[in-house]
């Protein structure tokens, strides 16, 4: 067999170009062979966003880039324009990613100057990050829902949720 490495460095190479795979699926007696036109691939950190009944909203996030807040607010006011009044987030199997990202969508759901979270270094001061007041989801009821895969960014967001009694 081929390891994982190796399959991802005979596939990469120059946007525009072409590549040939043959792919051996169950029911076929032969390789089948396709061209694969090389390009960039986007990556969506929010899978889902639709609405589980007349006024309850699920966006599912599965890893927190830089395009994460937009594409989540994206999803959001969506789901406001169709009655959401309630939210899922889904943060199971989301391993974190941007902290940044994070930040901003707790700020969605937090009254101004609720903490989100702090760092503070051996030699650092601590640095504050508070909630700004202009969220568009600070009412709402709130559901979020993680693992033992949810790390990083998403407890931060999940934690601060829950510092705050914002949500369950």
């Amino acid at each position: 067999g081929i390891d994982d490495e190796d399959v991802v460095s005979m596939l990469k190479g120059p946007r525009g170009t072409k590549v040939n795979v043959r792919i051996l699926r169950k029911g076929y007696p032969e390789l089948l062979s396709f061209n694969i036109t090389r390009d960039k691939i986007p990556i969506y950190s929010v899978d889902v966003a639709y609405m589980i009944n007349d006024v309850t909203g699920y966006i599912r996030i599965n890893n927190f880039a830089e395009s994460t807040f937009q594409d989540f607010m994206n999803g959001m006011r969506e789901l406001t324009g169709k009655g959401m009044k309630k939210l899922i987030l889904d943060l199971r199997g989301n391993s974190g990613g941007v902290m940044d990202a994070s930040i901003q969508i707790a700020n969605e759901f937090l009254k101004k100057d609720q903490l989100i979270v702090y760092t503070k270094g051996r030699t650092e001061a601590r640095n504050e990050a508070r909630a700004t007041g202009n969220g568009e989801f600070e009412t709402g009821d709130l559901v979020i829902l993680i693992d033992e895969m949810s790390a990083s960014a998403s407890e931060i967001l999940a934690g601060a949720i829950q510092d705050n009694d914002r949500g369950t």
